[in-house]
């Protein structure tokens, strides 16, 4: 009996911690708290996913083509742009008529070469002349596109080269250095550019003539349909103005339609014309890639 009574104490005691275990179980918990603590506040965070906004390409220019100037946006790299600018000009008696096909082709984001390839036919008071006008080929460059300022830079070189007759402007080689700017102030874009066309001689009794050229513009796009004013002055013997009012639309992403009324202000300058535009974008290489690595391209 009283051996039972001691066994049944001791498993009692067995079963019943005592003082010191508990307190140390008491101190675990809190210790092993700190230090889940510890290790979330140490760990490196998640990287957070790249947004698309911040990925996003440039925008696209507001338009593709000037009749008057030169645009400061070259074309992206592997891009390739085909235009059309239908041309009828009446200068008293003279009356011409002109369908040239450009090509621009961007060798990179800032590079981009071309070419133009001109059917004109001139009418006059001695008869009718056509045939192809002058053939050109042009660089451009863009030093500078800053969007945050909204202003871009960009210079190259065109050279023009004989194709037709006298009567058809084709009078001889020439070279054309020119600088283009683009700045925007609020919804209203501005396009300046400057030239300095140089006429190489034909025979050696001719000259080598100058003629500097300044053209500006001014582009308001409302939607998809942006109104445009551009005017240019040309300096050769005498001075002569052309102001041409008129508007683009854009039906499609890479296509642009363009009109435009030209009306000349100089004894030089043609007293009437009317000018389109047809321009179409091909994207020559697949660009596409998951939105998640970089966003679409804006529209």
């Amino acid at each position: 009996m009283i051996a039972d009574e001691r066994r049944a104490g001791r498993v009692k005691a067995a079963r019943t911690p005592p003082p010191w275990a508990a307190a140390r179980r008491a101190r675990a918990r809190p210790s092993l708290g700190v230090l889940l603590a510890a290790s979330t506040a140490t760990a490196p965070a998640a990287p957070a996913p790249r947004r698309v906004e911040d990925t996003r390409e440039p925008e696209q220019p507001v338009i593709e083509e000037l009749f008057l100037g030169e645009l400061a946006f070259p074309q992206e790299a592997l891009e390739l742009q085909i235009a059309s600018s239908p041309a009828w000009r009446r200068d008293g008696r003279l009356v011409r008529f002109s369908i040239p096909l450009q090509l621009e082709l961007g060798v990179t984001d800032r590079l981009q070469i071309g070419g133009e390839l001109p059917l004109e036919l001139a009418r006059n008071d001695r008869g009718v002349a056509s045939g192809l006008g002058v053939v050109r080929a042009e660089a451009l460059y863009s030093f500078l596109d800053d969007r945050a300022l909204g202003l871009t830079f960009s210079a190259g070189i065109e050279a023009g080269f004989p194709a037709g007759s006298r009567e058809l402007g084709a009078s001889g080689h020439a070279l054309e250095p020119f600088v283009s700017l683009h700045k925007t102030f609020g919804f209203v874009h501005l396009c300046l550019s400057a030239s300095a066309e140089v006429t190489l001689p034909v025979a050696r009794s001719d000259t080598t003539e100058i003629g500097p050229g300044l053209a500006l513009a001014a582009v308001l796009p409302v939607g998809d349909i942006a109104p445009t004013v551009e005017l240019a002055v040309e300096l050769d013997d005498a001075a002569s103005l052309l102001f041409a009012p008129g508007v683009r639309w854009h039906p499609a992403r890479g296509l642009e339609l363009g009109a435009a009324l030209s009306l000349g202000l100089g004894d030089e300058a043609p007293d009437l014309g009317l000018l389109l535009l047809v321009t179409r974008e091909i994207q020559l290489a697949d660009d596409d890639v998951p939105e998640h690595e970089s966003g679409r391209r804006s529209p």
